[in-house]
């Protein structure tokens, strides 16, 4: 191309070219992800860490895998945490442990893809998938915590989400106990 080259951003001027207006003109947009699924299976990494305790700000930083959930309250950490409980009868249909993770999970090392902001009165559905014969694709237990959606593929997953997010209960619990002080 030869003399003064163009460009324009097409996904966010939505003025053509020539129209009044200009081009450059730029019109306010909004952008939110409605929800997502992570797929887990085996001892999940799991790390809890609290900022400004002692504060209303205080909030616990939840990374499970390649997710960071941020929480705020007792009460929302409490109830994922009993949802997650409730589900362990249909959590015994899950293998203890995925043996073959070819085509269900992509090997580690992971980092954070996702931030998420979890508070009060968080929506909590879920259910088992069966297996499908013939296929490396195990039973999983779906959850969905807000606008996540967590795959477990196995027992050990499970065990160490549940785990988690108890001691996340209990140490937010502790967190709102210093806020009363």
């Amino acid at each position: 191309m030869t003399g003064k080259q163009r460009t324009r951003n097409t996904t966010t001027d939505p003025t053509p070219e020539g129209a009044a207006g200009g081009i450059g003109e730029r019109a306010d947009g909004t952008g939110q992800v409605i929800g997502f699924s992570v797929r887990l299976a085996g001892r999940v990494p799991t790390r809890l860490d609290v900022q400004h305790a002692g504060t209303p700000e205080a909030q616990l930083g939840f990374s499970a895998g390649p997710v960071l959930v941020y929480l705020g309250s007792h009460y929302t950490a409490a109830r994922i945490a009993q949802s997650w409980a409730a589900a362990a009868p249909v959590a015994t249909s899950l293998v203890p442990h995925l043996t073959s993770r070819r085509s269900v999970l992509t090997a580690g090392p992971w980092s954070v893809s996702a931030m998420v902001r979890l508070g009060g009165e968080a929506t909590i559905t879920g259910g088992l998938l069966p297996g499908k014969p013939g296929s490396e694709l195990p039973a999983i237990l779906r959850l969905r915590v807000g606008p996540i959606t967590w795959e477990l593929c196995d027992a050990a997953a499970y065990t160490t989400m549940l785990a988690a997010w108890r001691k996340a209960a209990a140490l937010l619990a502790t967190v709102d106990a210093l806020d009363r002080l």
